[in-house]
């Protein structure tokens, strides 16, 4: 159903799934199921429960917070996810981050996942993978993961890594 998320839990006020306070829709169902994943009690879909797009809508963007879908895997639930950031962008000034287990390039050749993709504005691409981990990393569990600038990329058909605001600061220190 177009008009129903499946959803395992909602987190407000986090600021390790991306930049700022955010409040992070996880969301149920994952076909990739990476070792090591931290939230594997939500790779079925049944997982979590439906809720419809504009109760989810009411929900995330009740507080100040921008806006984080992870998982699971959300391109699982690309249509209905892409009515919700449709959604937020129409009627909110929030920022829109996304985690995925596949890559730009797998996302950017699959019609929904890139009508999704339009609406992001940074993306946390691929698998994670527990022998690439460092702790160390901001917003990704390992170093073979990117964060992709989405708007940027998409502008110029190159992948433009995502620079934070505050990457300015650390290179002129």
């Amino acid at each position: 159903m177009k008009d129903v998320l499946y959803v395992a839990k909602i987190v407000e006020n986090t600021i390790v799934d991306g930049e700022g306070f955010r409040t992070s829709l996880y969301l149920s169902g994952c076909d990739i199921c990476c070792d090591g994943c931290h939230n594997k009690g939500i790779w079925d879909i049944n997982s979590g429960h439906a809720m419809e797009i504009n109760r989810v809508f009411e929900k995330i963007t009740a507080c100040f917070t921008n806006i984080t879908f992870i998982g699971g895997e959300p391109m699982l639930q690309a249509p209905s996810l892409t009515i919700l950031a449709r959604k937020i962008k129409k009627y909110t000034t929030k920022n829109i981050w996304l985690y995925s287990g596949h890559t730009y390039e797998e996302i950017i050749v699959n019609k929904e996942y890139l009508r999704l993709l339009k609406y992001c504005d940074v993306l946390v691409d691929g698998k994670y993978e527990s022998n690439f981990f460092q702790n160390n990393l901001r917003f990704k569990g390992s170093s073979n993961q990117r964060i992709i600038d989405i708007k940027k990329t998409l502008y110029t058909g190159e992948i433009i890594l995502w620079q934070g605001e505050f990457d300015f600061f650390r290179k002129t220190i």
